[in-house]
């Protein structure tokens, strides 16, 4: 329905421009202007650049919570997504309006943190998926609409939908096409997998018939996919049946961030209140396969840091290794505390004992000592390599495992050590414990002097019970301020409504007649059609519609000077009503141009200069247009034809083979189109014998044909003389319409009753009177006469 309005205004007013002063915000404004000098890139960058960039910033902004990087990112992670989308275009924004109501109504694309470009989710168990389960995901996923298309395959009786989708996933992006069946089919499989899903877009039968908002059903089903991986990815795992139905390779974009973050965080030399932490090579030659690996040489994850391999128990070692008279444990695993392991590792570094034995500290017999052989030495490179800090964190998020072995140089024999940020952490840990034991203290030590010293228990309770009673009488004052609180504002609201109702809106409709009453008398004293004062609004007077009937069939039209002089449609009066209709139009001297040929015959004229027609008569209305001047606008209600209007046989169908049956409201819809074209039917007057003819509605009657209007309209055709001019021969003159000139009604209208009920509820505010159908009991007026016409007096502004 929003797209039908945004045409319809551009029609009317054009396009709008591009307006940048409508973004407030100075850091938004400065990315529309310029986003790749936003994400430190050229204009002519590539995508890898623009992915690249927003990598990098990403783990700028995690260096002070996750690394020891000290780099200064360029923008903050909303403002990054936004200059990212820009430069790649995703979004299609095209002016600065449309970015502005982007933000307000999808503000999930620039929603999220700094780690969703790291791959740390794991998979959830899916059964049907290939899946490695060492296989990691990433939490960026943006699930864009961008348009659907009409298809048909093989063996299928009808066409249907298919949804055109933008999937940007890590910084790359490709398009998906899906039906809103396949949709259903992944939620339901999806819900027996998961603990929580969200709610799924329900299906509606009037997209069955063609009368569905698709485009609004296209964004609700990928803000669904959005919202389970965001679901998901909160709790730190990813759905692999969700990503093979976005068509998203997991498995290449870990290997792809994997080596590419690996590559940012790695470096030689050590960082400024780091330590060296020890890798077993083992697992890292895994991990070079797995990085390396393209194509058909794929190889699968490494799996979790194996680093216990550098860890042998003291069974094993069958040495203990001193070091200044000192028992010195290489690694930061902490000691098992259970007794029954205590005797099973050493006290001393394993790692060294492996690798490095004193033949001083071995007390064994020569006999054993030649038959043992000696340990190889530790070497780097062979054995364990030395990484920093900021690439350990990240292979433990991503990988797992360990346990940690941190040196102070890269050498494993070398003394243990820990980092800026771990020895901070270990002293406020050890503060807190400290702070904790003496309040505990404190609290012992007045709990036995209560219960130990004379009185005291007396005084103490004496205290309880005050602080008991002034919590009471707290509560109570508060309970009774806030009931006679509530009764106030309760009258206030009263009064105000009351003084509202009687006062306010009084006065502006009295104000309103009156200023509407001096346009008339303005308009007459010149000798032209009414118009807006300087300065002052335009106030038109709209007749008021009984029957909700839609405005999906309007168009306009506007004439030139070049149309001219006269117009090339004739207009004539309905013969029972006041409403202007098309009788013929010369094709001939109307030059087709764009909308034009919407211009059909038996087509009610609505609008005349954006002034409504519903409220004038026919003759006020032709006043209008002769003096209207160049150019001509008109509003235009197209006549119902067979293929706009499902037939009642094919309602009842409907009806019948949807669960649950069709909506209220869409079958009176429906069956108001098919009134509103003409419904054949038998007619019984009191004199006379019945006949055939057809019923029509519209907004604010009821008519039908007359007897033997079928021969009147056939006998008052005027049929020229052939002449055959070229190929083409001049055809009759159309004579009298079937629908308007030979046709008699009644006009509808509101009891009473109702009719005050409604007034005083549409002054309050509560929206237009009739609603999708018919408001009130709709009752018959007179006879076969004119429709009367009810008025109402509604206010605008001038029209330039």
């Amino acid at each position: 329905m929003s797209s039908i309005l945004d045409s319809l205004s551009t029609a009317v007013f054009g396009e709008e421009g591009d307006d940048p002063s409508c973004l407030t915000d100075p850091v938004t404004a400065s990315l529309y202007e310029a986003p790749a000098k936003g994400l430190g890139i050229s204009a002519n960058f590539t995508p890898w650049e623009a992915r690249d960039a927003l990598r990098n910033n990403c783990l700028a902004l995690l260096g002070p919570t996750h690394f020891n990087r000290k780099d200064k990112p360029v923008l903050t992670h909303k403002y990054a997504l936004l200059a990212y989308h820009l430069c790649m275009k995703t979004l299609k924004i095209k002016k600065a309006q449309q970015l502005k109501a982007l933000m307000e109504d999808e503000p999930r694309f620039f929603q999220g943190g700094a780690s969703d470009m790291l791959q740390i989710l794991r998979p959830v168990p899916c059964e049907g998926v290939a899946m490695h389960p060492h296989v990691r995901a990433g939490a960026m996923l943006h699930v864009i609409y961008d348009d659907y298309a009409l298809c048909q395959e093989a063996g299928e009786p009808m066409p249907h939908q298919q949804y055109v989708i933008q999937i940007s996933y890590c910084g790359r992006q490709h398009f998906i096409r899906r039906r809103y069946s396949e949709f259903r089919a992944l939620h339901d499989r999806l819900s027996k997998e998961l603990l929580v899903v969200p709610g799924f877009p329900n299906g509606d039968a009037s997209y069955k018939i063609g009368l569905g908002d698709y485009a609004a059903r296209g964004r609700a089903l990928c803000r669904y996919a959005g919202r389970v991986h965001a679901s998901l990815a909160a709790r730190g795992v990813f759905s692999p049946r969700l990503l093979a139905f976005l068509e998203v390779d997991a498995a290449r974009v870990h290997i792809e961030e994997d080596g590419r973050v690996s590559k940012l965080l790695d470096s030689t030399a050590q960082i400024s209140g780091s330590a060296w932490h020890m890798v077993d090579e083992y697992w890292l030659k895994r991990w070079r396969k797995f990085v390396l690996g393209r194509a058909a040489r794929r190889y699968e994850p490494p799996g979790p840091i194996t680093n216990e391999r550098l860890l042998i128990p003291l069974a094993e070692t069958a040495a203990l290794v001193k070091r200044d008279g000192d028992e010195f444990r290489a690694t930061t695993v902490p000691r098992p505390s259970r007794r029954k392991h205590r005797e099973t590792f050493a006290p001393a570094s394993a790692t060294v004992a492996k690798y490095h034995v004193d033949a001083e500290a071995i007390i064994v017999s020569p006999d054993e000592a030649s038959q043992k052989a000696q340990p190889e030495p530790a070497t780097i490179g062979r054995h364990y390599r030395a990484i920093n800090y900021d690439l350990w964190v990240y292979w433990k998020m991503v990988h797992g495992g360990g346990p940690c072995i941190s040196r102070k140089t890269k050498e494993l024999d070398s003394l243990p050590a820990c980092g800026a940020g771990r020895e901070a952490t270990s002293r406020l840990q050890r503060f807190g414990r400290v702070c904790i034991a003496k309040q505990r203290k404190l609290e012992d030590y007045w709990r036995h002097l209560s219960a130990t010293a004379a009185g005291v228990r007396e005084v103490l309770a004496d205290a309880a019970e005050q602080k008991i009673r002034d919590r009471v009488d707290e509560t109570l004052g508060r309970a009774k301020n806030k009931r006679t609180e509530g009764r106030l504002k309760l009258a206030a609201r009263y009064t105000q409504r009351m003084w509202r109702s009687k006062k306010a809106y009084a006065f502006n409709d009295d104000n309103v007649r009156v200023m509407k009453h001096a346009q008339e008398i303005f308009a007459t004293a010149d000798g032209e059609v009414e118009h807006a004062s300087a300065g002052a609004p335009f106030i038109v007077e709209e007749g008021e519609r009984i029957v909700q009937l839609g405005g999906a069939e309007q168009y306009e039209v506007k004439f030139t000077e070049a149309d001219g002089p006269s117009l090339p449609v004739v207009l004539k009066k309905h013969s029972c009503s006041e409403l202007t209709f098309v009788h013929s139009v010369d094709k001939k001297a109307l030059s087709m141009k764009k909308g034009r040929d919407q211009l059909l015959p038996d087509s009610v004229l609505l609008v005349v200069q954006a002034y409504p027609a519903s409220s004038l008569s026919h003759e006020q209305v032709m006043h209008r247009l002769r003096s209207a001047k160049w150019p001509l606008t008109l509003r235009f209600a197209r006549p119902l034809a067979p293929a706009d209007v499902a037939p009642v046989s094919r309602i009842l169908e409907l009806d019948e083979t949807t669960t649950g049956g069709l909506p209220a409201d869409l079958k009176l819809q429906m069956v108001k189109r098919v009134l509103a074209m003409g419904v054949p039917i038998r007619k019984h007057a009191k004199r006379g014998s019945p006949h055939d003819t057809v019923l029509y509605l519209n907004e604010t009657m009821l008519f039908w044909r007359i007897k033997n209007a079928t021969k009147l309209q056939a006998d008052s055709k005027i049929v020229r003389k052939k002449k055959v001019i070229g190929e083409e021969e001049q055809p009759e003159v159309r004579g009298l319409s079937l629908k308007y000139d030979l046709t008699k009604g009644v006009g509808l209208s509101f009891s009473a009753a109702r009719t005050r009920s409604t007034e005083s509820r549409r002054r309050r505010g509560r929206g237009t009177i009739g609603g999708n159908g018919v408001a009130a009991t709709g009752i018959f007026q007179g006879g076969e006469s004119s429709a009367p016409r009810r008025r109402r007096v509604s206010r605008f502004r001038s029209f330039s």
